[in-house]
């Protein structure tokens, strides 16, 4: 750069004008000028390579973007082709195809607008959440099959002898499934009886056996209507049912759901709610439970491997529609012998449950007792029973521990 004039007059006096910035410039003695002007060299050296390295940082923060957004818009293409590729193939051995219709589901997400359902984001939102999970997780579930299930039925049968019928129902689907190498589809039941025979243990002790999940709606509450295929879709709060969380949300095409108390089932004709037991029709029925809806996603799926277990007091309340899709057993008190059997194989299952099998033992007259309680308050005045024997340091429990337990005297109406 030339010097001015006024600036070769400051040398001569032994002084530099040093510019700083276009506005501020300083005379400095030419040792000071020299030590200031590397200083500010460094300074704007300093400053140059910040902004170069900002400029980079943001150069690749725009490019990364650009790479995910790339990225993002290839991940449905991938999924689509490696979705396509499952669904052209047949389940592998062990498994169930329970979305058959999966790949019409991805193509729908490929047209955002096609998903647009409802005035409501957050619905589109939560459907859209729900078909990626389902899109990651294939259109096939695990069929659970049960191990050594002879063995497990006889136990069934030695706990519950009162449950023959539907027993030996159980045993037949089995073996049918056994010899065709088929998954299992076991006819709705329906039992009849009045309460604390053990009907709802039974469900569970089904389920154990099959390897299964399970789940239970009660039909003595109101929400009844929705719980086994979801509510509106069109409501921020909707929620999918259990059906649909069971078979598309989980693991298992086969799991088993109890359908407790169908006779408590409170429905007015001319209400707003839904009628609960309207739902059961299509999903009781083996040709339309392969396209099961449910109208919270508004997602079709195959349910129809699912085990149903119903359980009333009566039929009254039941319309004759459903009764002809379920097979229908009267569950009967159980006999003396089979009372005693019933309070031995319990007393077996809460001794082993709290290890104690070879330090405790009921006495004859405590299991005929147990004997005369129903079945569900066997199992409650055994656990009682056994907590007081122990608590008291003895090896034997006798009658005593029982009535103390249940806080019933001789003339108790618990008594059967």
């Amino acid at each position: 750069m030339k010097r001015t004039s006024k600036e070769d007059e400051l040398l001569v006096q032994g002084y530099e004008l040093l510019h700083y910035d276009t506005n501020t410039s300083i005379a400095l003695p030419l040792d000071v000028a020299k030590t200031s002007r590397k200083e500010l060299l460094s300074r704007q050296q300093a400053a140059n390579e910040a902004r170069r390295l900002e400029i980079q940082r943001d150069q690749e923060a725009r490019a990364a973007k650009s790479a995910e957004t790339r990225e993002d818009k290839a991940k449905p293409k991938a999924a689509a082709e490696v979705l396509r590729k499952s669904l052209e193939s047949r389940p592998e051995p062990g498994w169930y195809r329970v979305l058959p219709k999966l790949g019409s589901m991805l193509e729908e997400r490929v047209d955002e607008a096609a998903g647009l359902r409802s005035a409501d984001a957050e619905v589109n939102k939560r459907r859209a959440r729900i078909q990626e999970l389902l899109i990651e997780k294939g259109p096939d579930r695990r069929v659970a099959r049960p191990v050594d299930w002879r063995q497990s039925m006889a136990e069934l049968e030695a706990a519950l002898p009162h449950f023959h019928e539907p027993i030996q129902s159980l045993r037949s689907s089995l073996a049918l499934a056994e010899a065709t190498d088929r998954p299992a589809r076991v006819q709705p039941m329906l039992l009849l009886g009045p309460p604390g025979l053990g009907k709802t243990y039974f469900t569970h002790r089904v389920a154990k056996l099959l390897g299964a999940p399970h789940a239970a709606i009660g039909f003595d509450q109101p929400s009844a209507g929705s719980a086994l295929r979801g509510s509106d879709s069109h409501w921020s709060n909707s929620a999918s049912g259990v059906l649909f969380n069971l078979v598309c949300m989980g693991e298992c095409a086969n799991p088993v759901i109890l359908l407790d108390e169908l006779d408590k089932s409170t429905f007015d004709g001319g209400s707003d709610r839904l009628d609960p037991l309207s739902q059961l029709h299509a999903v009781l029925e083996p040709e339309t439970s392969h396209q099961t809806l449910d109208v919270s996603v508004n997602i079709e799926f195959d349910a129809s491997l699912v085990t149903y277990i119903a359980t009333a007091n009566k039929v009254r309340g039941i319309e004759g529609s459903i009764l002809s899709r379920m097979e229908v057993f009267i569950i009967e008190p159980p006999s003396p012998s089979e009372s005693v059997e019933i309070a031995r194989a319990v007393v077996g299952r809460v001794l082993e449950r709290f290890g104690l099998q070879e330090r405790l033992r009921f006495n004859r007259k405590a299991l005929c007792l147990l004997a005369h309680l129903s079945p569900r308050l066997m199992v409650r005045g055994a656990e009682k029973a056994v907590a007081n024997s122990v608590a008291e340091g003895r090896e034997e429990v006798d009658e005593s521990d029982l009535w103390t337990a249940m806080g019933m005297r001789d003339d108790a109406s618990l008594l059967h």
